[in-house]
């Protein structure tokens, strides 16, 4: 990599940083606004991935369409503006799909909604789950209404996890992780990102005293392990696609999924985690 492959990556880096942050800290409209924006982008690249060899009977622009509608839904939800809209978009997507296996005749309609169904359930749905985790109606949490600071804590232990684990691992790793899914993981590597997040974790405990060590402690484990699983099964799915990344959207980095890998299937860990510890 040359240097400006490097300051590319960096600038880009850095952009998707701040637009993220312009998420969190904006309020609930901006979160709605860039979260909504990345699962659309999202759901293409993965739905496009998936028809990269074959073309499907169920179109990937409805299956985005319905994916950002659910995720509108729990908003207002959440909100309680209506909350009829949740389950009748939910419901709606189904009816579609299934009337899609009664009436067209394809001998892969089946795979066709399998895809559909799966890409809802892996992207959607953590991202819907990250509304969740920002909104808290236990004052012993973090107040009412939507709240920023367990989602920032979440994207940055995740940052710090993969940071870590990318340099230390690069400079130090000898041992393969899991060679057959992502060659260039390391142990080393996975290690020093627990390490590290964990130091993370003390400064939030020092920033936000409201939630004990052991709380902050707890939630660095479970986003880097977590997170670790969700990068590596987001390069199974592009092993298995025959794919270098999903999408070309961030120089430097591949496409949106290539930078949310991680968040999705921490997301789900970290919800269990604050119902569990927290009891909200």
């Amino acid at each position: 990599m040359n240097i400006k492959d490097i300051f590319t990556r960096a600038g880009a880096g850095i952009i998707y940083i701040l637009v993220i942050l312009l998420g969190l800290l904006g309020g609930r409209f901006s979160f709605l606004a860039v979260f909504g924006t990345v699962l659309g982008f999202g759901l293409f690249e993965f739905y496009r991935m998936m028809e990269k060899d074959t073309s499907h009977a169920i179109s990937k622009i409805f299956n985005i369409l319905l994916g950002v509608l659910i995720f509108f839904s729990v908003f207002l939800y959440l909100e309680d503006l209506c909350t009829y809209t949740l389950p009748a978009s939910i419901l709606i997507y189904l009816l579609i799909l299934i009337a899609s296996a009664i009436f067209l005749r394809r001998h892969d309609i089946l795979h066709g909604i399998i895809y559909s169904v799966f890409g809802q359930i892996y992207i959607t749905m953590p991202l819907s789950l990250l509304m969740l985790i920002s909104y808290s109606y236990q004052p012993d949490l973090t107040g009412n209404g939507y709240d920023w600071i367990p989602v920032l804590a979440l994207f940055v232990f995740l940052w710090v996890n993969d940071t870590a684990a990318y340099f230390i691992g690069s400079l130090t790793g000898k041992h393969k992780l899991i060679e057959h899914i992502s060659p260039k993981k390391s142990v080393e590597g996975f290690v020093a990102g627990i390490l590290f997040t964990l130091l993370g974790s003390l400064i939030f405990a020092r920033l936000y005293p409201g939630f004990s060590v052991a709380f902050w402690m707890g939630f660095a484990v479970v986003v880097s392990l977590f997170g670790t699983l969700g990068d590596l099964f987001e390069s199974l799915i592009k092993r298995t696609c025959n794919v270098k990344d999903a999408g070309q959207l961030i120089p430097g980095h591949g496409g949106i999924l290539d930078r949310i890998d991680s968040l999705l299937v921490a997301v789900p860990a970290v919800y269990l985690y604050l119902i569990l510890f927290l009891s909200f």
